[in-house]
């Protein structure tokens, strides 16, 4: 059976709140929030291009939300309202394709994504009024896991799902052979 193409722009999540909190549970449209922060990091548009395409799966949403919060060093101040959204639009699409588990520690105030290839860990204790637990496929207080930075390749594993060459976007500086590469993005 053919799939229809996704529709990454109009795409939306209702995030689940908390008991007795005012935020109301209305569909969110989850790329404007995205295309936002990339807009405010100033991202060239393969980048944009590779959003999307992360977008369409689990891991793919871990990996973006990874980039983007990697980012927020970078700029003044973070448009940091695509963070729920795509965190949980990414908790969604792992019960759909089986591409990462999520877990909730309460204890920590963060979220996780195990992927085949990476751990993504997100403090998410901010945003309290989201029913974690709901999100999640397990609650877990005091997880272990292996907490090494990961935002170091963020660009890489991002353009991963573009499918395109590292040398097509990550440039020698002055052609020395230093091994010190800039990306172009």
């Amino acid at each position: 059976m053919h799939q229809p193409p996704v529709d990454i722009e109009n795409r939306t999540v209702v995030i689940p709140r908390k008991e007795d909190t005012t935020k109301a549970e209305e569909p969110v449209e989850v790329w404007p929030l995205v295309e936002a922060a990339l807009d405010k990091v100033d991202a060239d548009p393969t980048t944009y291009q590779a959003a999307q395409a992360a977008m369409e799966v689990s891991d793919g949403c871990a990996t973006l939300a990874n980039f983007l919060m990697s980012q927020a060093e970078q700029v003044e101040k973070m448009d940091y309202r695509f963070k729920v959204p795509l965190i949980v639009l990414g908790a969604k699409l792992a019960r759909e394709d089986d591409g990462s588990n999520t877990i909730y520690d309460p204890g920590e105030g963060a979220f996780h994504f195990e992927t085949d290839d990476h751990h993504f860990a997100f403090e998410v204790y901010e945003d309290w009024t989201v029913d974690w637990e709901e999100v999640a496929d397990r609650a877990e207080k005091g997880y272990n896991w292996d907490g090494v930075e990961k935002q170091v390749w963020a660009l890489d594993w991002l353009m991963a799902y573009l499918e395109v060459p590292s040398d097509d976007y990550m440039v020698d500086d002055e052609g020395d052979d230093d091994d010190q590469y800039y990306s172009r993005i």
